[in-house]
């Protein structure tokens, strides 16, 4: 107990009196998953010896326990025939170096056909009871039972969500049947997102262990969406927590004739691959893969020196007279692209963020600490008691630190910039300071839209406010501001870039709402842009190298259990001169890339 309390304490920076043995480090200290797994990966390998050795998959295993008692018990039932380590003093643990970053590289996702050979013989359904829900009129529901029926199973239709248990399978067709909206006014001051609300459905479901869950959707195109927007991300991730159900999203012409639908319902059913979004149409399977697709050799020359990036800025239309509005851009990845934009063009920058600028010079006690752990104990050394109020302080006095150096460091270099302090949803607020900067400066020559929160869960310990949180602050942010420049008139941006996550792309454990917000923004972009016939362009990133204090949604511990997993991350400077090139010599018709130094 006392090697793991002591190994809790220096990670995390709290003192032992606060980490007693059944404090659950999450709930009460704050400490996540990805800092769990660092700590029980030198847990182990402090308690392993020559007849003892423990492999990746125990870590994760240990990772899993909240309190320091059910660690220790864990660790003890693995070694209590092994000699003891008990009497041994604690080890001193260095905290692992920081991994470098590499160039990234550009994806597009593409729609590639699978191969129909891929299919089960409908003997396999035989028996089996598979439930149909989301059908209000039951048309499509009784289509969709009689196509089962003939393969032998026993199809359920209009059954409850509390009577699923049992079932072999759950075919949602209620996204099928919501209605698509077109991006107009109704519509952005009319949607209601689905997912949110789902969430509770979609655990029960999964709780159940089916051996299928499907969902069919209409396939949107144009200046569509629909209310169910993010499924794609939400079921790229529920794939890789669940890999033993296959769950799939399946997207359908909603004008076919209703036994065809039903007929491509039961293939789905019976397809081998594991795709998890797959789009049928016209008797082919498509599923969407990540396909290399460099820019060309011009952007390969045209930046010049690394970090200058002037020839891009240039080419973009950016000069001393433009104006640049980064939301969510005072920190992260965004507030370095703010500066090497700024650097390259000497354009006017213009910042939002919701937190807000320090007024003063920060406490003496604090200012010499550096990361999370260092505050926290610089915090309890002060006199705070509260884990939550030192985490929230400590957390706060960070963001605090990188908004206030990111504006100083551009009005050291001459810019000019000014900071707006507004939470993204607030839509008075972004609606205001929009049309401050068409005020003060006539024109808004791009906007690049950079907000979000992660709050990583598996989808099993996720609760429905957390979901909502993170969803809503990503989308409902990019429809605050899509509503403020449709109020400055038919003039655009010559460009919009949305900030995604590679997560909407490939999907990723512990983050069904992020890629799902990620996902339901790439949606709403393209939308917007078949509707004014701008420029929007969503960026998904994979993972950057934490680098100085623009870490940005990737921490220190983040970065390095990337690294451990093998998942090289985007150095930054090649990172911010990606986008510039994309936006120089990129193709505008794209509506959405992926850069990455690495897959999954």
């Amino acid at each position: 107990m006392g090697t793991v309390l002591t190994l809790i304490g220096e990670r995390t920076g709290y003192p032992l009196e606060m980490i007693e043995p059944d404090v659950d480090l999450e709930a009460d200290l704050s400490v996540d998953s990805i800092k769990r797994a660092e700590i029980s990966g030198e847990l182990l390998a402090t308690f392993a010896s020559p007849d003892l050795r423990f492999a990746d998959a125990d870590v994760d295993e240990l990772a899993k326990r909240r309190t320091a008692r059910a660690m220790v018990e864990w660790i003890s039932v693995r070694t209590s025939s092994k000699p003891s380590v008990r009497e041994q003093p604690p080890k001193v643990h260095s905290t692992p170096e920081l991994p470098a970053g590499s160039p990234p590289q550009r994806f597009v996702l593409e729609p590639v056909r699978i191969s129909p050979s891929t299919m089960d013989s409908p003997s396999m359904l035989n028996g089996l009871r598979l439930a149909i829900v989301g059908d209000t009129d039951g048309v499509l529901a009784a289509a969709v039972a009689t196509a089962l029926a003939a393969c032998g199973a026993e199809p359920l239709v209009g059954v409850e969500q509390e009577n699923l248990a049992g079932c072999a399978g759950i075919i949602d067709l209620g996204p099928l049947l919501s209605p698509v909206v077109e991006i107009d006014r109704v519509a952005l001051d009319g949607i209601e997102w689905a997912l949110p609300a789902g969430l509770p459905a979609l655990k029960k479901a999964l709780a159940g262990s089916p051996r299928w869950l499907l969902t069919v959707t209409a396939r949107t195109t144009g200046g569509a969406v629909s209310r169910h927007a993010g499924l794609r991300g939400l079921f790229r991730s529920v794939a890789r927590e669940y890999p033993d159900v296959t769950t799939r999203l399946v997207e359908v012409d909603p004008a076919q004739p209703t036994d065809l639908l039903a007929t491509v319902i039961v293939t789905e059913l019976l397809a081998a691959d594991s795709a998890p979004v797959v789009v049928a149409d016209g008797g082919e399977r498509r599923a969407w893969e990540m396909v290399q697709a460099p820019l060309g050799a011009l952007a390969g020359v045209g930046a010049g020196p690394a970090g200058e990036g002037a020839a891009e800025a240039a080419a973009i239309g950016l000069g001393p007279d433009s104006v640049v509005l980064l939301v969510g851009g005072a920190r992260g990845i965004a507030a370095r692209f703010a500066e090497t934009l700024q650097a390259a063009s000497g354009c006017r920058i213009e910042l939002i963020g919701r937190t807000a600028l320090p007024v003063g010079p920060e406490d003496a006690a604090t200012a010499g600490a550096g990361e999370l752990a260092g505050l926290r104990a610089a915090l309890v050394a002060q006199g705070h008691r509260s884990a939550a109020e030192v985490d929230r302080m400590a957390r706060r006095i960070l963001a605090e630190r990188e908004v206030a150096q990111t504006v100083d460091e551009l009005l050291g270099k001459g810019a000019t910039v000014r900071y707006h302090c507004a939470d993204v949803r607030d839509e008075d607020a972004i609606r205001r300071i929009v049309k401050d900067i068409h005020a003060e400066y006539g024109r808004l020559d791009g906007v690049i839209y950079a907000a979000g929160v992660i709050e990583d869960r598996l989808l099993a310990d996720k609760d429905q406010e957390s979901f909502r949180r993170v969803f809503e602050t990503k989308v409902d942010g990019a429809l605050a501001l899509l509503r403020a420049l449709r109020e400055e008139g038919p003039a655009q941006p010559g460009f919009l870039v949305s900030f995604g996550s590679i997560a909407a792309a490939l999907g990723n454990r512990g983050q069904a709402d992020y890629a799902a917000a990620n996902d339901a923004m790439e949606s709403m972009g393209a939308a917007w842009a078949a509707h004014t016939g701008g420029r929007v362009l969503t960026v998904h990133w994979g993972p950057w190298a934490p680098a100085g204090r623009h870490g940005g949604m990737v921490s220190a511990e983040l970065g390095r259990d990337y690294a451990q997993r093998g998942i090289d991350l985007i150095d930054p400077e090649e990172g911010v001169l990606s986008l510039l090139r994309e936006l120089a010599w990129g193709e505008p018709a794209v509506r959405s890339v992926v850069y990455t130094a690495s897959g999954w």
